[in-house]
């Protein structure tokens, strides 16, 4: 008897779902662009202007008997609000990725663990996978890796450390006791 997961939509609500059963021997390719409506949700999910294009292309291969290796290439055109202009900035995005995948059953999530160990230049561990693998999830979050986390417009510049980007004659007009300083307190008349 085999359990059906029933996948709920992400936040994002990207979803290209490939059933693990069509993946053959010979591996499968998956081409995912979202149409224009996708775009935009997928960008305010990830808190940016605008997703211009986004193409990616996947191959799905059998990996270790029972799990999913997807190797993709990843293109998209993203536009983010400069850090230190807030104008638009538009990004082209290039990239590729690997991701492994291995059914709940062999994960070895289960065993607790007191040390855990990350080596930065090996693999990622794999995901746990169901009977279908999410594609749109998988492109979702490589973009936001990919994306620049600090965008500048060509020639803006952070102020320097320990300078006061605000003039000062600005300064004083924005402080908020500055009107109570010219008050005095008058002295009160005896009777």
């Amino acid at each position: 008897m085999t359990k059906h997961h029933e996948t709920q939509a992400p936040a994002h609500e990207f979803q290209r779902l490939v059933a693990v059963r069509k993946i053959g021997e010979s591996g499968l390719v998956q081409s995912v662009e979202p149409n224009r409506e996708e775009r935009a949700k997928i960008a305010a999910f990830l808190d940016i202007l605008e997703l211009k294009r986004v193409s990616c292309e996947i191959r799905l291969t059998r990996w270790r008997a029972r799990g999913i290796k997807a190797v993709g290439t990843l293109d998209a055109i993203a536009v983010q609000a400069c850090v230190v202009t807030l104008e638009p900035v538009e990004e082209t995005i290039s990239a590729t990725f690997e991701r492994r995948f291995l059914p709940h059953d062999l994960m070895d999530d289960d065993e607790p663990r007191d040390d855990v160990f990350v080596d930065p230049e090996g693999e990622d561990p794999p995901e746990p996978m169901t009977a279908e693998i999410d594609l749109g999830e998988v492109v979702v979050e490589e973009l936001a890796l990919n994306l620049n986390p600090y965008p500048r417009k060509e020639g803006s510049a952070l102020p320097e450390a320990g300078t006061d980007p605000v003039e000062p004659a600005q300064l004083q007009k924005e402080k908020p006791f500055a009107a109570l300083a010219k008050l005095k307190l008058k002295p009160r008349k005896e009777p």
